[in-house]
Parts: C-alpha cells; sequence; structure tokens
C-alpha cells in the first residue's frame, strides 16, 4: 500500500539520519528558530545535504519572498551550486505579498538557483495573518506562471493552529484538485500533529511535510524516528498516488527515479 510521501523538514545532520531511518522520503532542511520557512546557514545546508543518502531528494527553505533581494538569491543560488547534489526544490514564503507581481518577482529570484533546484511558491492558509494572497490564486497564479509545485503552509506557528483549524478537509481536497487539474503538485503542511496526517494524507496531496508531529518537544525539539515512523505509516496507509509518482511530481528531471529506488 503506498499514499502520499512524506517530507520531514530537519535542523541539522543528525535528524537527517533520524528522520531517514524513520522512513522520511523527502528531507527538508530548515532552520525552524527562524520563522515557517527559516532559511538554515550554509555550513548547515552543506552537511544536512552530504547526509541525504542519494535515493532520496531534498528539499530546503529560502525564507520569504518580500525579504529576499536579488543579490541574497544571488549568494543562495551561489552556494547551492557548490554542493555535490543541489537541493530538488527551494521554497520561497508569500507573507506580506497580497497584491502585489508575486510570481514575476518569484520568477526573477529562481533563475539565480542551480539547473534542476525548482522554486517553489509558499501559500499560507493563515491569509490575513500573513498578509499573503489566497490559496486558490497561488494556485492558479503559479501554474500560469510555468512553476511546478506548490506547498501550503501555516505562517503563524504560535497563533494560528494547525492547517485543520484553518481550513476542513473539503478545502483541503478543493486545493489538491484545483492543483491537479492546473498540472501542479501540492504539498501541505502546518503545524500538524500525528493524529492530524491521515486525515491531510486522506486528501491525497503529493506529500504531507512535517517537523511538530514528529518531533519531541515541538518543532523547536529533536525529530525523533519512532515519530518519523508513526507518520510515514499514516501517510502508506492513506493509499492513492503513492511516493514515487509523487517524486516524479515534485522533482523531475532532477530526479529521474522519483522519490525511492
Amino acid at each position: 500500500m503506498s499514499g502520499p510521501a512524506l517530507l520531514v523538514s530537519v535542523r541539522d545532520p543528525a535528524e537527517v539520519s533520524v528522520a531517514v531511518a524513520g522512513g522520511a522520503t523527502i528531507i527538508d532542511v530548515k532552520d525552524p528558530g527562524r520563522g515557517s520557512l527559516g532559511r538554515a546557514a550554509d555550513e548547515t545546508l552543506a552537511a544536512c545535504a552530504a547526509a541525504v543518502p542519494r535515493r532520496l531528494p531534498w528539499t530546503c527553505a529560502a525564507g520569504e519572498l518580500r525579504d529576499t533581494p536579488e543579490a541574497a538569491a544571488s549568494g543562495l543560488g551561489q552556494h547551492l551550486a557548490t554542493l555535490e547534489l543541489p537541493p530538488a526544490a527551494v521554497k520561497f514564503g508569500l507573507a506580506g505579498c497580497c497584491g502585489t507581481d508575486w510570481s514575476g518577482s518569484l520568477a526573477q529570484i529562481v533563475r539565480h538557483l542551480p539547473a534542476g533546484s525548482a522554486g517553489v511558491p509558499v501559500a499560507y492558509a493563515d491569509t490575513e495573518r500573513a498578509a499573503a494572497p489566497p490559496v486558490d490564486e497561488v494556485i492558479d497564479r503559479a501554474a500560469s506562471a510555468g512553476f511546478r509545485l506548490v506547498l501550503v503552509d501555516t505562517f503563524d506557528k504560535q497563533v494560528s493552529g494547525s492547517l485543520l483549524d484553518l481550513a476542513s478537509v473539503a478545502e483541503l481536497k478543493a486545493w489538491v484538485a484545483r492543483a491537479r487539474a492546473a498540472g501542479l503538485g501540492l504539498l501541505l503542511a502546518g503545524r500538524l500533529g500525528l493524529g492530524q496526517i491521515p486525515l491531510v494524507a486522506g486528501c491525497q496531496p503529493d506529500a504531507v511535510a512535517v517537523r511538530s508531529a514528529v518531533c519531541v518537544g515541538g518543532r523547536l525539539g529533536r525529530v525523533d524516528q519512532m515519530r518519523v515512523s508513526l507518520a510515514a505509516d499514516h501517510c502508506r496507509r492513506a493509499g492513492g498516488p503513492g511516493p514515487i509518482d509523487a517524486g516524479h511530481r515534485l522533482l523531475q528531471p532532477t530526479f529521474q527515479k522519483g522519490v525511492v529506488e
């Protein structure tokens, strides 16, 4: 039985090893102490990239688009290009981008990324708190602008609650259907608890992205192998496209074999 891929966000190489041992199918590198999409230090990105097994893809957070001048994007792109295996995707949040030409701005930023590293716009379910464009708009404009993937997350990890506090299962399924009809992959995230993963995975996104759910001590704690294993099992039991299909949707042409070999 297969289901959505499980993306686990980590903050150091030790957590990479724990996440892989627990069954994560995509490794994401971020600094959870720096917000929803906190960018990790260059040395952390390099160390984590080296720790990810070649059979698995990895991604990273790059912070908010509004806080990413072209010079910073150029520096990030140059650093990622020095890695033996650059990330398959780099995520940029859309906080503060409501009413702006964020897709054009992101397209400019993405040009600085290494070949094979896709730029990913991140929509926020707590739209008003983030001053971000609505999820439906992000999906539609991402498709029109030629992006291949959208992540839906929560911006305020202290106040807004989980993704399921902000959107119903019916809304999540509608977002997935809208993205699929537009030819996009869709990841769902947002301070999920272990007990919420079956509901979110059952909506059939390409991947469920977690940190809080698999950490002892919350999102600023440490990734726990048993919790990752439980989360991976929840995703498998949800059925649906399966991680190989999700890997192709998310990572072609960087990883032609998908998420697993």
